[in-house]
């Protein structure tokens, strides 16, 4: 219950921040809101172990190092797009390779951090996940270097 209450105050903070306003309106909508966003993203009993994110506290600094690095990467690529004009932008499908659900949602977190790619869909027909690159001209070596960042993930015990 307390971490419900820690994370309802910080949305809640959050959104006032947005709003600029401390007015007593913004504040009731805002706690209200936070309230109910925390209560609905509180984990749940009985998931089963294999759909939950297992990330071991050892593995947090390399996750990261690793999003910045994919921040400083992807920024070093989109100046050199820009001042260069070097590149074909488009569309790349990437497999799934036995990602869960969680994992998906971490791959995305950290690919949409980079500003040169961009999440577009997870297409489970297909069981690939779909990405738009600033330079998508070399579609193997994207794939290998995403295959590559998951093998490094699970390694550290991000599961």
């Amino acid at each position: 219950m307390r971490r419900v209450l820690v994370v309802a105050i910080g949305l809640a903070a959050i959104y006032l921040l947005v709003m600029t306003s401390l007015a007593p309106g913004d504040v009731v909508t805002a706690a209200v809101l936070g309230l109910g966003v925390a209560v609905a993203l509180r984990p749940r009993t009985g998931v089963t172990p294999g759909g939950r994110l297992n990330l071991r506290p050892r593995a947090v600094p390399g996750l990261l190092w690793e999003t910045a690095s994919e921040m400083v990467r992807g920024s070093w690529r989109v100046a050199r797009f820009c001042l260069s004009g070097r590149g074909t932008p488009g569309f790349v499908d990437i497999p799934r390779d036995g990602r869960t659900e969680f994992d998906v949602a971490l791959w995305g977190l950290v690919t949409g951090e980079a500003p040169d790619e961009i999440v577009v869909d997870v297409d489970e027909r297909r069981d690939v996940l779909v990405v738009h690159l600033i330079d998508a001209s070399d579609p193997a070596a994207v794939r290998a270097r995403h295959r590559a960042a998951l093998e490094r993930r699970r390694g550290r015990g991000v599961d």
